[in-house]
Order: structure tokens, then sequence, then C-alpha cells
């Protein structure tokens, strides 16, 4: 399996079909907050318990992207440290994630992307069974339009739009700007 994958589908839809898959793989997922005035970094780990607050996330002006990591943190561990993810020995198990927003005209596509080339077998073993489960969703298609690349989604009436690349040169909403620019994938 490679270790980029694209794919458009809801953010709730993702969690269920990557939840099954965690729970598995004994992996966790994060989301990263950051405060637009502070800069400050803020990690919402993903529970069955915090479900709810965690897809809604993904709709907050602070949402930056997530991780999903397959790494032993302890228990205990409630706080994680910005650049954790991005560190060894952290990195080797981790896969971080960008996209997922959603409005009701348009859907961010979401990149999933191997962070270590080099990664631990467990990471190896999660990222593939989680693109096999992805690909298992009813009525997926993998025919958007994006030079070579392979992108899944759903067909949607929604725009589908590049994840958020998060550039201080782009002052209007993300969603906006894509739309504007008529940078949005072609559905099959």
């Amino acid at each position: 399996m490679g270790q980029y994958f694209w794919i458009a589908i809801p953010a709730e839809l993702f969690f269920q079909y990557c939840g099954e898959t965690m729970e598995k793989h004994r992996a966790h997922a994060y989301i990263e907050m950051i405060n637009r005035r502070s800069g400050k970094r803020n990690y919402v780990k993903y529970s069955k318990e915090n479900q709810a607050d965690f897809l809604k996330s993904f709709s907050s002006a602070d949402y930056y992207g997530f991780f999903l990591s397959t790494y032993p943190f302890s228990d205990r561990e409630t706080n994680v440290d910005s650049s954790v993810f991005y560190d060894s020995p952290v990195a080797e198990y981790t896969i971080a994630g960008s996209g997922g927003y959603e409005t009701d005209r348009a859907r961010e596509i979401i990149h999933l992307r191997q962070i270590m080339k080099q990664a631990d077998k467990s990471a190896k073993a999660f990222f593939a069974a989680l693109q096999r489960n992805l690909k298992k969703i009813p009525d997926l298609r993998d025919t958007l339009s994006s030079g070579n690349k392979t992108h899944f989604y759903l067909p949607t009436l929604k725009s589908i739009i590049p994840q958020n690349a998060h550039s201080r040169l782009i002052e209007i909403p993300w969603e906006e700007h894509c739309l504007s620019q008529e940078l949005v994938y072609r559905q099959e």
C-alpha cells in the first residue's frame, strides 16, 4: 500500500470505518487544533466517549489536521506536545491527516500521509488495513480527477475541494478560496 491516500467522504464515515481498524491495531487518533490568536496547539484524543466532540472539531475554525498513531503512549498521558508526532520515535508510528472539513457547499478531501518512509511495522500494517477497509465503503469510486494519482470519493452534489493548505497568504476562508478559483475535483 502507498504512503499517501486521498479520500473524499464525510469525517463521520471516515472515523466509523477508521474506528474499527484503530481498535484492531491499537491505534489512536488525535485532532490538532491551533488557536488563531495565540498560536497555542491543543490535541483532542479520540475515544468512543467523546466521539461527537471529536467530530465537531473538524468544523472548528481552529481545526488544523489530525494524526493516527500506533505509538504505545501510556494510558496516563493526556497532554501531547506539539511536535511529538514528527519526532522520533513517535514519527515512525504515525500517519498525518489533513482535510475532512465539510459544509453545505463543499467537502474537503482527506489526505493521509505516512510520516516516515521507514515506518514501524505496526504503522505500516495499520495504514494498509485502513486503506483496504476504506475501499470497501459501498458506492466508493476511484475516478476523481487529479493528475495521475488515485483519489477515492463518495459521489456528492457538493464540490470536492483539496485539503486546506493553511497558507497565510490566503486571507479568505479556504472553501471560498477554492470555489472562487475553481479549485475543485471533477467527479466522473
